[in-house]
């Protein structure tokens, strides 16, 4: 993934918690929100792993 997706997942999260928060939803609406927010999260947390080992990585090599 490209750091424009990832911002662009953050950027869907914020929203999702704005509309989570705004209790103008209806259940079903509120529960589809929240899956899609986990579920960005999720991947959000996938990409910054990767990005860390490459880091460290990159780190390693520079001490050697």
């Amino acid at each position: 993934m490209t750091e424009s997706s990832f911002t662009k997942d953050l950027e869907r999260l914020e929203e999702i918690v704005r509309r989570l928060e705004s209790q103008e939803l209806d259940l079903d609406d509120a529960l589809k929100l929240f899956e899609e927010g986990v579920e960005r999260l999720r991947a959000a947390r996938g990409r910054l792993a990767t990005a860390e080992q490459k880091v460290k990585q990159v780190l390693e090599r520079l001490d050697r």
